[in-house]
């Protein structure tokens, strides 16, 4: 196995459980635009890609109307959902683990930047990161996540390190985004996605829990 001196942690579904506040601000828009969902197990399948994608692929909602639409979702997002998280048991110590050995450990999200920072100081672990990387708040410019693991490698030197990164994510965005990039990709169980996605889009590695992978990367 490659020597990962560089990793990449995706945001919700790998760091923390945010299914709570974001399923609660899908309800708002749902309710705003009176939309039929017999089904919510689909808010899964929200979860990971950008917003704006996800409005309209599963809500359809019209182009003309999805920045209003972003906006209701965010304007409950913002005020409370998006502290409503959990972090995931484990995630912790494999953080830790990953700093005693000397590598760099990174956020790379598709969320606004400004959300993913603001949740990680409520939670007292912004410290615990080399860097955020996450979308511009209109998701204009850095919107997919190979966009914002691009932008992260940029920020920090590492484009001509790409064998040595190591991206850690919960659903196919993630591998693909990392594919897309040219780094690897250790798809987790633990998350939103699903085993069979995360075989099909080619993860590089599938673990279940945070611990298998601290006992995948790190030798402590």
């Amino acid at each position: 196995m490659k020597k990962y001196q560089y990793v990449l942690f995706d945001f919700d579904g790998t760091i923390f459980n945010t299914s709570k506040g974001i399923f609660k601000s899908f309800d708002k828009v749902v309710e705003y635009y009176s939309l039929d969902v017999p089904d919510k197990s689909v808010y899964n399948t929200m979860v990971g890609p950008p917003l704006r994608e996800s409005l309209s692929r599963v809500f359809k909602i019209p182009e003309k109307e999805l920045t209003h639409a972003m906006e209701v979702y965010r304007k409950y997002y913002s005020a409370s959902g998006m502290f409503e998280v959990q972090v995931y048991d484990g995630v912790i110590p494999l953080i830790n683990s990953l700093h005693k050995e000397g590598k760099k450990v990174f956020v790379a999200t598709s969320k606004p930047e400004i959300f993913a920072k603001q949740i990680l100081e409520r939670q007292n672990m912004l410290n615990l990161f080399d860097f955020v990387a996450g979308s511009d708040i209109e998701e204009s410019s850095r919107v997919s996540k190979s966009d914002v693991i691009r932008f992260l490698l940029k920020e920090m030197n590492l484009e001509d390190k790409k064998d040595e990164c190591v991206l850690i994510g919960d659903t196919h965005f993630d591998v693909a985004g990392a594919k897309a990039v040219g780094i690897d990709c250790i798809g987790i169980l633990y998350g939103f996605g699903t085993k069979q996605e995360l075989q099909s889009y080619g993860a590089t590695y599938i673990e279940e829990t945070p611990y298998d992978v601290q006992k995948l990367l790190c030798l402590h």
